[in-house]
């Protein structure tokens, strides 16, 4: 296997962490976590997980409950699971069907849009 087929962190599925995150590739969150996060990739925020955090990220997917900000240099994703109350920037927003979003986003060098 490719080592680009796995995360370079991972807090799984029933851990709760809290603290920082800083890792040169993706992060991968399952469980609960409360901090700072600092991708080199993605940061995937699992359909069970909790996050509570400020993130820095080229991309951001969120499938579960985050809270908090983002700052990414390419995509942030809502799936149709995202429980999201946060403020991000990005270059993309995609959010789909059925995900729930309070607050705001911006794209990357231009003001914020509510």
């Amino acid at each position: 296997m490719n080592r680009r087929d796995f995360a370079d962190c991972v807090v799984g599925e029933g851990v709760v962490a809290e603290g920082k995150i800083d890792a040169p590739g993706m992060v991968r969150i399952d469980g609960n976590f409360s901090g700072d996060i600092t991708s080199g990739a993605s940061v995937i925020i699992s359909k069970d997980a909790v996050v509570h955090a400020h993130i820095f990220a080229q991309d951001l997917l969120v499938a579960g409950v985050f809270s908090g900000t983002a700052t990414v240099r390419h995509e942030v994703h809502y799936t149709g699971t995202a429980r999201v109350q946060a403020d991000c920037t990005g270059d993309f927003l995609v959010v789909e069907s059925g995900a729930f979003v309070r607050g705001r986003f911006s794209r990357n060098g231009q003001a914020a849009a509510t």
